[in-house]
């Protein structure tokens, strides 16, 4: 009996320093059998790692950090299934410096070493503008910091308008080893800058996968941007950007999207892979700016400029359809036509590379309202990986 006591009282000093274990937590009153809090940033803080945090219909004006792997899910409850994020009645502050060295204010921002989930949350911006013109400060829905990881699936994020500094969804890492984010069946729309951002260094660090998202970017120069990162844009609904898809990432895949109602449907900047996509209502519906790029089995309509600018870079262009453009496929070096099909194309090819084609199509189109006779380089652009760049 002595020896069992002795045992005993040994372990209590183990069982005191073991870490709460996982589970689930609520926030708000709709799980009264959980453990709740009052707002989300005191369960993100509060909860042990790989927790998951369940929060009822709502509105939390908060500024949110997530240092800890875990899992946040907005739930219905009774008629209600809304969980809207806005911005605290006292603003926001710059939270985070990205690895493109701007400060960010992010609505929720995740530092975390390990995954975390976010879903069924809206991220709502209205109010959150920094004066990014004169601070140099950007906006950001919900910001995924160098290390972190993660999937983020059906939220949406909107309102984020920073005089041309608003980001719906940013990822970025600068870390040396590879982390993975994947954002799906998620809204982005209402913001002015980019829609959706994924950046690394110099050497890709990020495997991201953008798949079945909408988003619609109407005051925005770009919707989806992937710098120097490893994945996929899949399945998404992007319109009225300048730019729908912009990729400086020659190991991306832009596969069975449809974009529309912009300037440049795809706008490649490294090379890059195009297939399967329906692009409609563009000046240009593909873009090269480099050598080294596969566009196949792509469906192009209504291309005021052109239905694929070769900008005389050599590339792979085959079985794309192309339908009432103004040129099918623009300086095309050594006149190469490739096994496309065109219809009520003025010109299927133009050949000649001496001098470089416009950037800006003369023609004015749905998505502008106006004509845009003139743009500086995409590469000049402002991106967040290019803070300091030209507004368009």
């Amino acid at each position: 009996m002595l020896r069992l006591r002795v045992l005993f009282l040994a372990t209590i000093p183990l069982l005191a320093s073991y870490p709460a274990i996982a589970a689930n937590f609520a926030v708000g009153t709709c799980k009264p059998r959980l453990t709740s809090y009052a707002t989300i940033s005191t369960a993100v803080s509060s909860v042990p790692p790989w927790s998951t945090i369940l929060v009822c219909p709502g509105v939390y004006a908060e500024q949110i950090t997530i240092s800890r792997p875990l899992t946040l899910q907005g739930i219905a409850s009774g008629n209600q299934d809304q969980v809207l994020i806005t911005v605290p009645q006292t603003g926001l502050t710059p939270n985070v410096t990205s690895i493109f060295a701007e400060p960010v204010a992010a609505q929720v921002l995740v530092q975390a070493s390990g995954p975390v989930n976010i879903s069924n949350i809206v991220v709502d911006g209205t109010g959150g503008d920094q004066a990014c013109g004169t601070s140099n400060v950007w906006l950001a829905g919900i910001f995924y910091a160098s290390r972190s990881s993660g999937d983020i699936d059906t939220v949406r994020a909107s309102g984020q308008n920073d005089e041309g500094c608003g980001v719906g969804i940013w990822m970025e890492n600068g870390d040396s080893w590879n982390r993975f984010v994947s954002i799906e069946n998620s809204s982005v729309h209402d913001v002015d800058g980019t829609g959706i951002f994924a950046g690394s260094g110099p050497t890709p660090t990020l495997t991201v996968f953008v798949k079945d998202n909408f988003i619609s970017v109407p005051s925005g120069p770009t919707g989806i941007v992937f710098s120097s990162v490893n994945g996929a844009i899949a399945g998404n609904n992007v319109s009225g950007a300048v730019a729908g898809i912009f990729a400086t990432a020659p190991g991306v895949n832009v596969v069975s999207n449809n974009v529309f109602n912009t300037l440049f449907g795809v706008l490649l900047l490294l090379g890059g892979t195009v297939q399967a996509n329906e692009i409609s209502n563009s000046s240009y519906g593909v873009y090269l700016n480099a050598d080294g790029a596969a566009v196949q089995s792509n469906r192009i309509t209504s291309a005021a400029a052109a239905g694929v600018e070769f900008n005389c870079h050599s590339a792979t262009v085959a079985h794309n359809t192309i339908i009432d453009a103004a040129v099918g496929l623009d300086k095309v070096p050594g006149g190469g036509r490739g096994s496309n099909t065109f219809a009520n194309t003025a010109s299927i090819t133009t050949d000649g590379c001496g001098t470089a084609p416009l950037l800006a199509g003369a023609a004015s189109l749905t998505s502008q309202g106006a004509a845009q006779s003139s743009l500086p380089a995409p590469e000049t652009w402002r991106t967040p990986a290019n803070p300091f760049g030209s507004r368009r």
